[in-house]
């Protein structure tokens, strides 16, 4: 006996060519398969036993029972068809032009291809451009009042889409949100607050000098000569931002003087010119 799934060759003397293929009963074949295994264990001897029932399949008569089969499907798929078919024809062919038309459109991901869905439509329908671009519309052509090919679209259909807000809406409205409370606080006076705006202008000292009046000038100066050190004032180095004189150091930059951080800052940021 033949191994289980083993292959055989054709015998030319044998060979029927009616016969599609042939298989060995594999349900007999396996009980036979456990009745030996059963003698051997049992150790009796094997006796002759008949070979497995050889099942033959023709080629006729596997395409006669699909084409059955595949006429009984049909049959009952007309059978469930046949309401929708009957709905269908409810419809006129121009409606129903139109509704593939519309569902292609709003299918579309992008809008610059629209304009292709009639040739597209043509192309699966097999009904011509001609008459796709007469009895349909564009989509982006739905809301205008102009005639597309002979159809002119009714302006009272896409009037009554519209509405209009009345002025007395925004009247009545009161909004939510809280209102916007501005801060009264005043703004900081802090000698560094006040030096740094008084720089962002950019202006040396003697151009503020040159504006006051005389009064003002002659009061600053009269300040100035009674200071102790007013003889040696123009020996003194000092700061370019603030007029200090103590730890004066020059910025590498441009050069002018510097005596701490806070000025070293404020004239990177508006006095030096290096940079």
């Amino acid at each position: 006996m033949p191994p289980p799934f083993s292959v055989e060759e054709i015998d030319p003397r044998t060979y029927n060519p009616n016969v599609y293929y042939s298989a060995l009963d594999a349900e007999q074949q396996r009980r036979s398969m456990n009745a030996i295994a059963k003698m051997k264990r049992n150790g009796k001897k094997l006796s002759s036993s008949r070979s497995a029932k050889r099942i033959n399949y023709s080629l006729a008569d596997l395409e006669a029972k699909l084409y059955t089969s595949q006429n009984q499907n049909g049959e009952e798929n007309n059978a469930i068809d046949k309401p929708e078919s009957e709905k269908a024809n409810k419809f006129t062919e121009t409606e129903l032009i139109r509704s593939k038309r519309r569902f292609m459109e709003l299918d579309t991901e992008n809008i610059k291809d629209i304009s292709d869905v009639p040739m597209l439509l043509s192309t699966t329908s097999g009904i011509s451009r001609d008459r796709i671009d007469n009895v349909t519309t564009s989509l982006s052509n739905t809301n205008d009042s102009s005639t597309t090919s002979g159809l002119v679209v009714n302006d009272r259909v896409s009037s009554n889409n519209r509405f209009e807000i009345p002025t007395s809406v925004f009247m009545s409205y009161k909004s939510t949100k809280l209102p916007k409370i501005h801060d009264e606080r005043k703004k900081s006076t802090t000698r560094n607050a006040a030096l740094r705006k008084a720089m962002t202008s950019k202006r040396k000292l003697h151009t503020y000098l040159e504006t006051m009046d005389q009064i003002t000038r002659s009061v600053i100066f009269h300040n100035v000569y009674h200071k102790k050190y007013f003889k040696v004032l123009p020996l003194i180095t000092i700061c370019s931002i603030c007029g200090g004189y103590d730890s004066i150091s020059n910025c590498v930059a441009c050069g002018d003087k510097i005596c701490s951080v806070n000025c070293f800052k404020v004239h990177n940021e508006t006095r030096c010119t290096g940079r």
